[in-house]
């Protein structure tokens, strides 16, 4: 395998500062620094304009990057499997307000703990997590695997950093949000610690997140170039 292309190279380096950058910006002496000299609306601003702009690179790069296969089965069931899942678990992440996250950590949520943060306290990051180690499981290819496994570690690892600097800050919101929940999903629900229903969770949300991972599959080939589903499945659906 031509593991040193430029291509794949240029990739891995870019995947790197994608992932590094994140984990340099919330280690918790940087963050702090950088919080007493700009305050925490312009980190949020600079935090979030490197991660945007880092991002369009390496997927430009992953775009661009040559295909290397790997000699691996191509698990292409696997994210038709995962993705309503997870487009639940990242619409639910985005219409909370949620003290354990990034964007809405000093939130309050009053007495209620919103249901889906009773399956998880993380539920955008463990959305996006496995999004991407549901494509790597169908796309066994190098670029794919350094595209996809930099999203799911900046998701994975990055949220439970988070979860760890929430722990060693102790604020009233995360402190009655963890009693009713865990990052592991479901780990609070199995350990009787919390039980949540559906309604709990928002019908309209658990809906949206379907109506969002439909939308993927039907605009997949649209925006993206490859097909999600075998051509005579997608004729079928959009006939």
């Amino acid at each position: 395998m031509e593991f040193l292309d430029y291509g794949l190279a240029n990739l891995a380096l870019l995947a790197t500062m994608f992932v590094g950058s994140h984990f340099f910006l919330s280690h918790p002496p940087v963050r702090k620094f950088l919080i007493h000299r700009w305050r925490m609306g312009t980190f949020r601003i600079v935090y979030s304009i490197i991660a945007i702009v880092l991002f369009l690179m390496m997927y430009s790069a992953y775009t661009a990057a040559p295909s290397v296969a790997l000699n691996l089965p191509a698990l292409t069931l696997v994210p038709l499997v995962v993705m309503p899942f997870a487009a639940i678990l990242i619409f639910c992440g985005y219409t909370i307000v949620n003290p354990s996250a990034f964007a809405t950590e000093n939130g309050n949520y009053g007495q209620a703990v919103p249901g889906i943060l009773k399956i998880t306290r993380q539920p955008a990051m463990w959305g996006v997590g496995l999004f991407a180690l549901s494509h790597m499981a169908a796309n066994p290819d190098a670029a794919a695997w350094i595209f996809f496994g930099a999203l799911a570690l900046e998701a994975l690892v990055g949220g439970y950093f988070l979860d760890r600097r929430k722990k060693i800050e102790r604020q009233p919101g995360w402190l009655q949000l963890v009693e009713q929940s865990s990052f592991i999903p479901f780990l609070a629900i199995v350990s009787g610690r919390a039980r949540v229903t559906p309604g709990q969770i928002g019908w309209w949300r658990i809906l949206g997140g379907l109506a969002l991972s439909a939308g993927l599959v039907l605009t997949h080939q649209a925006l993206i170039g490859v097909a999600p589903l075998p051509a005579d499945w997608m004729a079928k659906i959009l006939m």
